[in-house]
């Protein structure tokens, strides 16, 4: 049977009064009657996530994923559980693949990255304002518009115009 993904995911609360003992029991116990329930194995995968047991957390959510790869947050919680085990670039790869149509986040880090080494800090992008010593939060103190200002603003009218044609 697949499951289809719902909206509301099943959160693991820690704190209740069930001795997690008994809760890891209770879910071993409910795969040992149905195995191929997709959702016991992730809701085991992310209780020993939530108490530090990594390794066995990875086991079983491939488990759960291997019966049924289509909802998100199965995906999302082994990535979590990669990234809690230091496998970052695995888990980047994880969370990729789960996304299914939804941005890439190593595409996104890689744009970023992009962006911010050919990201030229030229003084022509900053307004003059800022380095001036009438400007305050509100504007000019002096009341009027600066001939720096004017200077500035036709040059970048003038640069948006050039790459136009």
């Amino acid at each position: 049977m697949i499951q289809r993904e719902e909206t509301s995911k099943t959160s693991l609360d820690i704190s209740n009064d069930q001795p997690s003992a008994v809760r890891e029991s209770d879910l071993r116990t409910r795969l040992r009657t149905f195995p191929r329930d997709a959702q016991s194995w992730y809701s085991l995968g992310a209780y020993l996530r939530l108490v530090g047991r990594f390794n066995e957390a990875e086991d079983v959510l491939r488990r759960a994923i291997s019966l049924n790869p289509g909802p998100s947050h199965f995906w999302e919680e082994l990535a979590r559980t990669l990234m809690d085990l230091g496998r970052i670039d695995e888990a980047y790869q994880i969370y990729d693949s789960s996304t299914r149509g939804r941005s890439s986040i190593t595409k996104e880090i890689q744009e970023l990255k992009q962006m911010e080494s050919s990201r030229t800090h030229d003084i022509d992008d900053t307004s003059p304002c800022i380095s001036c010593k009438d400007y305050t939060y509100y504007g000019c103190s002096k009341g009027g518009t600066c001939d720096a200002i004017i200077r500035w603003r036709s040059r970048a009218q003038h640069l948006s115009i050039q790459n136009r044609t």
